[in-house]
């Protein structure tokens, strides 16, 4: 069977990464969290006193992103500065090519099928990919999701302004992907989301 991309976009807090990373384990395919790279970019940055992104190389192997040969483990990606420089690089278009292309050489090596997560997943960086699904929730379940995730680092208000800023920005703004499953999970629980997900998409 040739292999293919299922994309999972959508706002702070709907549970990309861990939807994505049980469909995958479902399905036996590989996963990856595309803003993990950002996270990983802006602790390069924060940590090195660098200003340029230009020059950075960002390489992906075995599920696992380098900056310039570093690897950040993910429990060291969730900090307030490190949300707002990632939030700060993620509108520069190079860095965005730089990523994409990384993405795009990443997939191609893989000998299986891919389930990523990420905001412009199935709208910019795959859009032929087989499979589209845009993730939402109220604002406010978002928030509390989002507080907990961070041990309560980032609130309801941090996430709003996210929103706002993903949704604005100029390059690659947060949209729903043609053709994408569009599921509300407000009142679903994790478990409910996935089980709806592989049966729309006939993924079993």
């Amino acid at each position: 069977m040739k292999k293919f991309v299922i994309t999972i976009d959508g706002p702070s807090g709907v549970g990309k990464t861990t939807i994505g990373k049980t469909i995958s384990e479902r399905l036996n395919l590989n996963f990856f969290s595309s803003g993990s790279i950002y996270r990983s970019v802006a602790k390069y940055l924060i940590e090195n006193d660098v200003a340029e992104v230009d020059e950075l190389d960002i390489e992906i192997l075995s599920n696992r992103c380098t900056v310039n040969g570093i690897f950040y483990d993910e429990k060291d990606l969730y900090d307030q500065k490190i949300s707002i420089k990632s939030s700060e690089i993620a509108k520069l278009q190079d860095l965005r090519d730089n990523i994409k292309s990384s993405l795009n050489q990443y997939f191609n090596n893989l000998d299986n099928s891919l389930v990523i997560e990420g905001r412009d997943m199935g709208s910019v960086v795959f859009t032929d990919a087989k499979y589209k699904v845009y993730l939402d929730a109220d604002l406010a379940i978002r928030g509390k999701r989002r507080e907990g995730q961070s041990n309560m680092v980032e609130t309801i208000t941090d996430v709003q302004k996210r929103d706002f800023e993903d949704k604005n920005r100029l390059i690659s703004p947060l949209t729903i992907p043609d053709g994408a499953l569009v599921v509300d999970n407000s009142t679903f629980t994790i478990n409910e989301t996935i089980d709806y997900i592989i049966e729309s998409l006939k993924l079993q």
